[in-house]
């Protein structure tokens, strides 16, 4: 099984990956971060989905500023994700510009859209124990707090969660079957690889595939 220090950076590995996805209970609201190391190098994402608003999402494409733990400082933005309890709490924040796109899918090419300031600050905490993915990787199904402060105002929520760890190699979710676009809300995203990601919000949960390259 997994030990309490598989939650932070494996030294060594070419790529580690940890994901976290959360929703309300009738799956109106959404939110997702994850982050992607390659030694110096790094990939961050994260996103708000609201039925009837925009898609705000954030990114950091190949950039730097990685610091001590999973705390990053890359050029007009800093996250940070800290394990609280190993397999049980993490709490989650970053301040940030993020852009509003009324077409989710344009972040697939240049993600031009309305700039926005953006504070995320989400609270995860377990409610099963880890799964094996892999000989290295879990995932874990969970409860979110999530309180993301937007020039809006502030938007909150809590409940059901998920969350992913995996070391090796990248995060690159299979092309199962998703809801179609009108059954949920989209967040998609793209990878300084070129890779697409396609995320879809729906009143199952989150739902994810590859879908190509620019």
């Amino acid at each position: 099984m997994f030990a309490d220090s598989d939650e932070g950076r494996h030294e060594g590995a070419p790529v580690e990956v940890w994901w976290w996805w959360g929703h309300n209970p009738d799956a109106t609201v959404g939110v997702y971060i994850g982050l992607e190391l390659r030694g110096q190098r790094l990939d961050y994402w994260a996103g708000l989905v609201r039925l009837g608003v925009p898609y705000l999402y954030v990114e950091e494409l190949d950039g730097t500023g990685l610091r001590a733990g999973l705390e990053i400082k890359p050029p007009q933005m800093w996250a940070d994700h800290g394990c609280d309890v190993p397999f049980m709490q993490w709490s989650l924040g970053n301040e940030a510009h993020g852009v509003m796109l009324d077409d989710p899918t344009e972040a697939w090419r240049t993600a031009y859209g309305r700039p926005v300031p953006v504070t995320f600050d989400v609270e995860w905490h377990a409610s099963a124990p880890p799964t094996a993915i892999d000989a290295r990787g879990y995932e874990q199904m969970g409860e979110v707090d999530a309180h993301i402060e937007t020039e809006e105002g502030l938007i909150e929520f809590v409940g059901l969660a998920g969350r992913l760890h995996k070391w090796g190699g990248p995060h690159l979710p299979a092309a199962f079957a998703m809801p179609v676009a009108g059954d949920g809300l989209r967040a998609p995203y793209r990878r300084s690889d070129g890779v697409h990601v396609d995320q879809v919000l729906a009143r199952d949960g989150w739902f994810a595939r590859t879908v190509g390259t620019r």
